[in-house]
């Protein structure tokens, strides 16, 4: 937009005060499109849902009562375990799936196993690269328990990456480990691109992203 539109504005409606990298964030947009100023390309709108959407006035009125219109609306509902999974039984009454930790199968259904954004992976945020290190402890475990073998105590990772401008990346890392009661998934260590990084980290941090998103691609299709 920036490029190709640069009277263009996003607007981003929050029910929530703050977002995964939110400092960074903030630090990005104030360097690269001006936020906080009146000649901001973003203007982000925290504690205030959306509690209506017009289709046809291109509008959306939020839950304090402004109407805003725009040329393009992208509407993120309320978030919860797909159809299938209902459908299925998998569900809590919260429409998320209970599952054991450390095999990642239903705690409601024997023998269906749960990963990714629909399983209530406690203790460990719900995202691309986290259902993929899900997978891999998941796939262990079967094999485990189809050889007639109690399955080990799993670790698993995950890794974010947001590319703010060209040239100027962040990230989060962070390695877990299954709690000795199996109750949760504990974060052993991990860490934010640092708010003091130079241009040259914030460089590397693009590279990282892109050979990031081409290790995970060949490994989810087996190297294409």
């Amino acid at each position: 937009l920036q490029k190709e539109k640069p009277k263009s504005k996003i607007i981003y409606v929050d029910p929530k005060n703050k977002f995964a990298k939110y400092g960074l964030f903030i630090q990005g947009w104030k360097k690269f499109y001006g936020f906080g100023t009146d000649n901001s390309m973003i203007e982000y709108i925290k504690n205030d849902g959306i509690a209506k959407l017009d289709t046809g006035g291109m509008s959306i009125t939020t839950a304090s009562g402004e109407t805003i219109k725009g040329d393009v609306i992208n509407i993120i509902p309320a978030q919860k375990a797909g159809k299938v999974a209902k459908v299925a039984g998998l569900t809590n009454d919260k429409d998320w799936c209970p599952i054991d930790l450390g095999t990642f199968e239903s705690t409601i259904h024997k023998n269906i196993h749960i990963i990714g954004d629909a399983s209530i992976a406690k203790g460990m945020p719900k995202s691309g690269y986290a259902a993929n290190s899900q997978a891999k402890v998941c796939a262990a475990a079967v094999v485990a328990m189809l050889n007639g073998k109690e399955p080990g105590t799993p670790a698993y990772v995950n890794t974010c990456y947001s590319v703010i401008a060209k040239d100027w990346g962040i990230s989060v890392a962070a390695v877990y480990r299954l709690a000795e009661d199996r109750s949760k998934i504990v974060k052993m260590s991990g860490g934010l691109t640092p708010i003091d990084a130079s241009d040259e980290h914030h460089r590397r941090e693009v590279e990282n992203a892109h050979s990031w998103l081409n290790n995970i691609t060949s490994d989810i299709f087996a190297g294409g």
